[in-house]
């Protein structure tokens, strides 16, 4: 079977699948859609993010922040396995095993950065009177 006969062959699937869907769901309520428990799975998907509905610009700032450096940090630890495996791949061979901690060290290094990242983001988005929830002065001097 060609790619482009697979291709068309697992679109009808996809789009089948779809019309199924819609009139599984749509079948037992009388033609509407009852989204009750997708409003409940929203909710606590909300919730569970951190970014409730009345989240300011700091806390939506620093949700982004902690998220990039997260991905970053699962970056660096790929890495850091990958150099293993080119350490013990290199069958006793002295360049592939300089370069191999050359690359281990190179990633460590860029996960301590990312994690000390982290820690700085949280503890300034934290305890910093912008990032507060109210019970601070909130930088007022005197106040």
């Amino acid at each position: 079977m060609s790619t482009l006969n697979k291709l068309k062959a697992l679109s009808f699937l996809f789009i089948s699948q779809l019309l199924v869907a819609s009139v599984a769901f749509g079948a037992g309520t009388g033609g509407s859609l009852n989204t009750t428990n997708l409003d409940t799975q929203d909710s606590a998907l909300i919730g569970s993010s951190g970014l409730s509905g009345n989240s300011n610009l700091a806390t939506i700032i620093s949700v982004l922040i902690q998220t990039v450096l997260g991905f970053l940090g699962i970056v660096f630890l790929a890495l850091t396995i990958m150099a293993g495996f080119k350490w013990m791949n290199s069958q006793g061979n002295e360049a592939e095993i300089k370069a191999a901690q050359g690359s281990l060290k190179n990633s460590i290094i860029g996960l301590l950065i990312v994690l000390a990242a982290y820690a700085i983001t949280y503890s300034v988005f934290t305890y910093l009177p912008f990032a507060s929830s109210g019970s601070g002065t909130g930088g007022v001097i005197g106040g």
